[in-house]
């Protein structure tokens, strides 16, 4: 495919369709995960078993998922999203089948494995897809919608499963789960693509072996960093719908389950609003991403030290607001996604993804034990018990916000030798609260940004010097250039300043990618969109290149 067709093809109707699919296939494997977690009582009662050994089949299916990440993502690097995927269907049907049927321990933690095995194929299979099909400017925000979207199925088991498994019993109910799964992975088999048609996406080299293409990753510091932006975020959100939520409203708080599967459904409507928006922070703040997801893992933190500190039952207020903050949680883990995938080459994000999610669910892991465990040694499923199991939760979050920071400073030292600038957080919100006031459509002075017009000299290969605002992480290893070009800018000025883009890109010790130019207000961005592309098509050349409008700040 010529490279204007497959610029074409990407962002295109089918480009959505594409994206789709996997988010359907995720709200199943969503679903299949957290089906447990809806059947935790009965569990104690079909397999005569006590807090700590029910808590078991949730580890090990979560460490299953945890330790399966990488090998997965190197299968996702050398064989594509398709299969992967496929498979991953597959297996999580064989499980819920095996668990449909089980009357003793052995064989529901089989079950439990192969569903963990089939998870962990899922999701980090579906993020590597989206490059493929979607410029950069996008991806960050569809790991958002994708997550939030995935979310769907925490309701497919808190309500209409919850329902068919009270109704109808344990048998039925985890058969239907079984056949959800295998006519999703018939429809992925079928439907699914792993790039547009004549695009040859790219694999890992076939002389790297899989210990090789580990330390590849191991060796990115982003990599660290998303995986501890993974593990600070996400393990709140793993821990209560995977295991002890629904034990926790009903035998901890004394809410009837009508209200443990209402709030359950609250904290899925409130990741609509509020996964995008961590997407759409993620890409307009690249550079404070680390502190993001802080602020996202304190939504979480907070309302569960109220809740724990509340003298009896917490009320339903308080417990919604706790909705809205492992809402949020699960989205905001996506950011150590963005970071993973902005310092590593693309032939490895899947077994950089791989990395990041390990580190939430190796939270989530020893966290589930932890609190199994201590509610056993306080006598079982009582209020006070719960409250000193659910507080371990603290602990796990401190040695992620601990591993988040000591990586950052790494990754930090690397980007400003690569010529990154580094913006304060304070500039970012200020910036943010203004874009929001004037609704998008102000020129956004390029002091509030920090670097000034142009203040960036960067050296192209034939030895001109090319002027820019800055440079961000962008995908794959490589920048984004930002341009900030004056409000007056003639049509031969643009000419000029498309072939200075060209030259950057084509130097390649800049590791430039990508250009982002910030406009005045949405006519001058509109124009500037219709300048470039004259530029280039009478260049016949492509070029990723982003145009905003960006507010005063």
């Amino acid at each position: 495919m010529p490279p204007a067709d497959r610029y074409r093809a990407v962002d295109s109707p089918r480009a959505w369709f594409m994206w789709a699919l996997g988010a359907l296939a995720y709200v199943v494997a969503v679903m299949q995960r957290t089906s447990f977690g809806v059947a935790s009582v009965q569990a104690t009662e079909r397999f005569s078993a006590g807090a700590s050994l029910v808590s078991l089949f949730v580890v090990v299916q979560l460490l299953t998922y945890a330790v399966m990440q990488v090998p997965v993502g190197v299968l996702a690097d050398r064989f594509g999203t398709r299969l992967v995927v496929a498979g991953g269907g597959v297996l999580m049907c064989l499980g819920q089948l095996d668990l449909a049927v089980s009357t003793n321990v052995v064989s529901a933690i089989i079950a439990r494995v192969l569903l963990g095995v089939g998870d962990a194929m899922t999701f980090g299979s579906v993020l590597r897809l989206l490059p493929a099909w979607f410029g950069a400017g996008r991806i960050a925000v569809l790991n958002q919608l994708t997550s939030m979207v995935g979310q769907a199925g925490q309701v497919l088991s808190s309500v209409p499963l919850a329902a068919l498994l009270g109704a109808a019993g344990w048998t039925v109910a985890f058969t239907a789960a079984a056949a959800v799964s295998a006519l999703t992975a018939v429809v992925v088999l079928a439907l699914m693509r792993n790039a547009p048609p004549g695009v040859v996406p790219p694999v890992s080299p076939p002389d790297v072996g899989l210990r090789q293409q580990v330390a590849n990753v191991l060796r990115v510091p982003a990599s660290r960093l998303g995986f501890w932006i993974h593990w600070m975020c996400s393990f709140w959100v793993m821990t209560f719908t995977l295991m002890w939520g629904y034990p926790f409203l009903m035998s901890g708080l004394g809410y009837p389950q009508p209200v443990a599967a209402g709030l359950f459904t609250v904290m899925v409507l409130a990741g609509v609003p509020l996964g995008p928006l961590v997407g759409v922070l993620s890409r307009r703040a690249p550079l404070q991403r680390t502190n993001l997801a802080l602020l996202v893992s304190l939504s979480v933190a907070l309302p569960w030290l109220a809740v724990l500190l509340w003298p009896g039952p917490a009320p339903i207020w308080l417990l919604v607001v706790l909705m809205a903050g492992l809402a949020v949680a699960g989205p905001g883990s996506s950011v150590g996604f963005d970071v993973a995938r902005a310092h590593n080459p693309l032939h490895q994000i899947g077994t950089a993804s791989g990395l990041v999610i390990v580190g939430g669910f190796l939270a989530a892991v020893l966290n589930v034990w932890v609190i199994g465990v201590v509610l056993d040694l306080l006598g079982g499923y009582s209020p006070v018990a719960f409250r000193w199991a659910m507080a371990t939760q603290f602990l796990f979050w401190g040695v992620g916000v601990a591993g988040a920071y000591v990586a950052r400073a790494q990754v930090r030292r690397l980007d400003a030798a690569r010529g990154v600038r580094h913006e304060r957080l304070a500039v970012v919100l200020r910036r943010e609260v203004a874009n929001a006031l004037v609704q998008w459509r102000l020129f956004r002075s390029p002091e509030s940004a920090g670097p000034e017009l142009g203040a960036l000299e960067l050296v192209v290969d034939d030895g001109r010097v090319v002027r820019v605002a800055a440079l961000q992480p962008g995908i794959g290893g490589r920048l984004v250039a930002i341009d900030v070009p004056p409000p007056d800018a003639s049509a031969s000025w643009w000419d000029d300043r498309v072939r200075d883009y060209l030259d950057l890109v084509a130097t390649p010790d800049l590791e430039v990618g990508a250009i982002e130019v910030r406009c005045p207000d949405a006519d001058s961005a509109a124009a500037a969109r219709l300048a470039i592309a004259a530029a280039l098509r009478a260049r016949q050349v492509v070029l990723p290149v982003e145009v905003n409008s960006w507010a005063r700040g």
